[in-house]
């Protein structure tokens, strides 16, 4: 875009900004995504862009490791550029071969399928509950087969799964490692312990969409030290990203929080646009969306993608707190319109990294009942079994279900 062509752009979309407040105001909603990012985040971010020659140092990286293991109560933790990437970590500790199947949920996000897809490992897809969204027990157990060597669980939407014990104790009847999936639910809380700690190895995401964000970002976990060895190994083979790749990612922070944070996003976002908006990354790739591995796949966490983390990890206990204070009012809704309640276990804390009910397929399809009705823009997690990618999976008509039907109210406010 030239200068003259960003002038008019800017000018135009002002001018229509300015018209809609006078007429009736700019409806702000709350945001799906950056809703952590502050002020202080947007300072951290500006001194590492103004310290380029600071990114190459891994103290930081180490650090945040520290900080989040003993924050998570994990022995080991290990950072990666990406939780899909910390779940690879994963599968390559506990030696995973090709031809290996592993049991997962069928209803999760396609990049969960192709850490195992692309070490070789076959996926089955067992159905899920419609209480936590969790993978469902006994359809798991009616999957396992000789050739099973794993067996992933998650806790979805910030929900402790409900069955959690059942699927731990499935496994150690079968003698499978578990790999917990925690990338909707860091902080979660099941009998005093956050998720994460109870299988062999557990992986959360940093993405933008998630609990505490690093745009790009993961952490894997494991309390078992030849595994913890095992990701070491995994980390330390892993490339560190372009430094171009590494400026993107710090920019997109600063657009995130410009456009969907910012309490006058409708000025400022726009300024963002023109200053940062060439760099914004995606989190999944057409690439991915396809099933092939993309050529940056794999890389682990640079120090000032670690800044941000140790950022956004000193206050994601408030921010958790203030979903679930917010939760309460999903709670009444769903009360008073005769929906069912997301089930949260006794003995749980979840954290609603988002606050999901079944709904009509038709109020699925057109959400301007909730934007009209109740001031918020859900998220239509999940709109195909491995979302985003259009797909099928056989025998899970809990999962199809949900695709249908399952949509997801923001738990943060719209910025201050």
């Amino acid at each position: 875009m030239s200068k003259v062509d960003a002038i008019r752009w800017f000018v135009g979309r002002q001018a229509r900004n300015t018209r809609a407040l006078l007429a009736e105001g700019i409806r702000l909603f709350p945001p799906l995504a950056g809703a952590t990012l502050d002020v202080d985040d947007v300072r951290v971010v500006r001194e590492a862009l103004a310290r380029r020659d600071d990114w190459a140092e891994g103290s930081t990286t180490a650090r945040f490791e520290e900080e989040f293991s003993r924050w998570n109560g994990s022995r080991h933790a290990a950072a990666f550029l990406g939780g899909r990437v910390a779940l690879s970590a994963c599968v390559y500790a506990l030696g995973l071969r090709p031809g290996d199947e592993v049991i997962l949920p069928g209803y999760t996000c396609v990049v969960v399928a192709n850490a195992f897809r692309f070490a070789g490992v076959v996926p089955v897809f067992a159905d899920i509950e419609l209480e936590t969204y969790g993978l469902d027990a006994g359809s798991a157990a009616r999957r396992i087969t000789p050739r099973t060597r794993a067996l992933l669980l998650h806790h979805l939407y910030g929900l402790v799964c409900r069955d959690y014990e059942a699927l731990l104790d499935l496994a150690r009847r079968h003698g499978l490692p578990v790999i917990e999936d925690c990338a909707q639910a860091t902080g979660a809380v099941w009998q005093g312990e956050k998720v994460g700690n109870r299988g062999e190895m557990g992986f959360y995401s940093f993405e933008e969409s998630k609990v505490m964000t690093t745009i790009l970002g993961g952490m894997a976990v494991t309390g078992d030290d030849r595994l913890a060895a095992r990701l070491r190994e995994y980390q330390e083979r892993a490339p560190t990203p372009a430094p171009e790749r590494v400026e993107s990612i710090l920019r997109t922070a600063l657009l995130d929080y410009y456009q969907l944070k910012h309490p006058k996003r409708w000025f400022f976002g726009d300024v963002a646009h023109l200053l940062h908006g060439k760099q914004r990354i995606v989190s999944t790739s057409q690439e991915e969306e396809q099933g092939t591995r993309p050529a940056d796949y794999g890389q682990r966490m640079p120090s000032p993608i670690a800044a941000l983390g140790r950022n956004q990890l000193a206050k994601v206990d408030r921010y958790n707190e203030l979903r679930r204070q917010a939760a309460l009012r999903w709670d009444r809704w769903c009360d008073e319109g005769g929906y069912r309640r997301p089930v949260v276990l006794e003995g749980s804390v979840p954290v609603f990294l988002r606050y999901p009910v079944m709904v009509s397929p038709e109020m699925k399809r057109d959400l301007s009942w909730a934007e009209s009705s109740l001031g918020v823009s859900p998220g239509v997690w999940f709109t195909s079994p491995l979302h985003p990618a259009p797909s099928v999976v056989d025998d899970c008509p809990n999962a199809d279900e949900a695709v249908r039907r399952c949509v997801n109210f923001p738990c943060l406010p719209g910025g201050t």
